[in-house]
């Protein structure tokens, strides 16, 4: 869509702004078309800003953080798109606080939290190691492990609403849920506080860090492009070993592949499109389902035109 150029010089006051950025440069499936305008806010503040410039007039709003868990289509996303997620330009902030909780930015690289957080005294982080992405999408999804997950250490979120205005919400461990922190559709996470063990052990900490890395290595497809696990585990069933069994180990559409490492990665192998791998998705789905009878649901979002506008 044409945005005004008033709209544009407007966002230009609260970030850096990008016309026609192609949104492959900004996920792990190294696949996407272009945003017609991509803003990365100067800071925190700044987001209800950009919030309520887009709403005003009657933009539309995507939030993207580290791409890691996203599938944006071949023809872009139309509006403007919120870049949530440090880099070279801009550091997230961080900071163990009076009541020994521990506050990150939703900028802030999993990675970057982690050593940080360990370095700190802290303990209960080692689920992440290896998670790609950035926290505020990390907490968004209540992702993690067998080791753990975000809800169980996130004591609140402060957030951006669909009206641009902010404020601190409290996490409801009750109220969470598999890959759901449901905290409000088109709330944004800004930043949050964790409630983690504190240790003496560093050292220890560390260990456990590089077993879960190597671990992680040995198991996932790390030399090709992907948005980690797609789909979410059925009540009482692996993903992977439901589209193992369905034989679909190296199934490929175009230049996606299931991994044969781990069939509930969908690779990058050579130069895929967003539809190769939305297209691999739906035969994995119905080849399951037809030998099964069981629905897999996407874990990986999906998001923008896959088709010509």
């Amino acid at each position: 869509m044409k945005i005004p150029r008033q709209v544009i010089q407007s966002l230009s006051e609260w970030g850096q702004v990008r016309e026609n950025e192609l949104l492959k440069n900004y996920t792990t499936f190294k696949t996407g078309g272009p945003a017609d305008v991509l803003v990365a806010p100067m800071s925190n503040r700044s987001i209800s800003h950009i919030v309520t410039i887009a709403a005003e007039n009657q933009v539309p709003l995507t939030v993207i953080g580290g791409g890691s868990n996203l599938l944006v289509g071949d023809y872009g996303i139309e509006g403007v798109v919120l870049w949530l997620c440090e880099n070279g330009g801009r550091k997230a902030a961080m900071s163990v606080l009076e009541d020994g909780t521990l506050y990150a930015d939703a900028m802030t690289v999993k990675e970057n939290f982690i050593s940080y957080a360990v370095d700190a005294g802290f303990s209960g982080v080692a689920f992440m190691a290896g998670i790609p992405g950035c926290i505020g999408g990390g907490i968004m999804m209540n992702a993690g492990t067998f080791m753990g997950t975000f809800s169980e250490i996130v004591k609140d979120v402060d957030i951006v609403d669909q009206n641009g205005d902010d404020r601190t919400v409290a996490i409801d461990r009750a109220r969470t849920s598999y890959r759901n922190m449901n905290i409000g559709a088109g709330n944004i996470i800004t930043g949050a506080r964790f409630v983690l063990e504190r240790t003496d052990d560093r050292e220890g900490e560390l260990n456990k860090m590089r077993e879960v890395l190597a671990d992680r290595g040995k198991k996932h497809p790390l030399d090709y492009p992907s948005a980690g696990s797609v789909f979410k585990n059925p009540d009482g069933h692996s993903s992977w070993k439901l589209i193992n069994d369905a034989g679909l180990k190296g199934a490929a559409i175009g230049g996606a592949s299931v991994s044969e490492l781990h069939t509930n990665f969908i690779i990058n192998l050579n130069n895929a499109t967003s539809q190769d791998i939305r297209d691999l998705i739906s035969k994995i789905r119905e080849t399951v389902y037809q030998k099964f009878g069981i629905e897999l649901e996407t874990e990986v979002k999906m998001m923008g035109a896959f088709e010509r506008p």
